[in-house]
């Protein structure tokens, strides 16, 4: 790596530290907080490539867990990261360099189809899981911490959370979708709907990772279920963001 990509790939990484460390939302009955710092991961990968992403992704939010108090969080972050980070770069900056409406069909389709399966995947969990809940032992504890009275009552919630997480899975990429197509004029190969939609299914591999990841340290499969709303949100946010400073790079020539 030169000395110049060292230099950039370094301030990258600071400024996710602190745009994750400095701007975030603590979750509800979680251990997790929500950030804008995935808005630099975004960045750093379509600018520079699969490696910078992996290393901007990686260690800007470790360390932002590691100083943050989230330190139980930092090993989980900075493999979910990298590989989010890499992600982006390998379908994201690749793509771009080679882009063609053939291309944009094919990328589109495939991203369509991950995010399909993967929205019906957790939607058929969670109903078996509100169905089989009453029989298990976590019933009695996640009344206690959520403070219901009684099984109705949580699983009436769970199910409440469940209709909104099918309804951020179906805005989320609607509305990208539209904002892709609404920029796309500015300039094609940045804004084409198969970038951004490989883009979400690095978000979606965050998604899924930190909610594995929340089942080993939370001991259980319901409380990281609140996350999934949230982190759709985040890396949607972040990718707004980041192609939005990403068009006025575009437009000041900055290279």
């Amino acid at each position: 790596m030169k000395t110049r990509n060292i230099v950039i790939t370094g301030i990258l990484i600071a400024l996710t530290f602190v745009l994750t460390f400095a701007i975030k939302v603590p979750v509800p009955f979680t251990r997790g907080y929500v950030h804008l710092g995935d808005s630099i991961i975004f960045i750093a990968s379509i600018l520079f490539g699969w490696k910078v992403g992996a290393l901007v992704g990686g260690l800007g939010s470790a360390l932002a867990d590691l100083v943050g108090g989230y330190a139980f969080w930092a090993i989980p972050t900075l493999i979910i990261k990298s590989i989010m980070g890499a992600l982006v770069g390998l379908i994201s900056y690749n793509y771009r360099k080679k882009y063609s409406l053939k291309n944009e069909i094919f990328i589109f389709s495939i991203s369509v189809s991950v995010w399909i399966v993967s929205m019906l995947s957790i939607s058929l969990f969670l109903k078996n899981l509100v169905a089989n809940l009453a029989n298990t032992s976590l019933a009695q504890t996640l009344i206690e911490e959520l403070g219901y009275e009684n099984i109705e009552e949580l699983s009436s919630f769970l199910l409440q959370v469940r209709s909104s997480i099918n309804i951020v899975l179906i805005v989320i990429p609607l509305a990208l979708t539209i904002f892709s197509l609404t920029l796309r004029k500015r300039d094609l190969k940045l804004f084409n709907l198969g970038n951004m939609m490989g883009s979400v299914i690095a978000g979606l591999w965050m998604v899924v990772g930190y909610f594995l990841v929340g089942r080993l340290i939370l001991g259980n499969w319901v409380i990281p279920i609140f996350e999934i709303p949230w982190n759709v949100m985040q890396f949607s946010l972040g990718m707004i963001v980041a192609y939005l400073v990403l068009l006025g790079i575009q437009k000041t020539n900055i290279k």
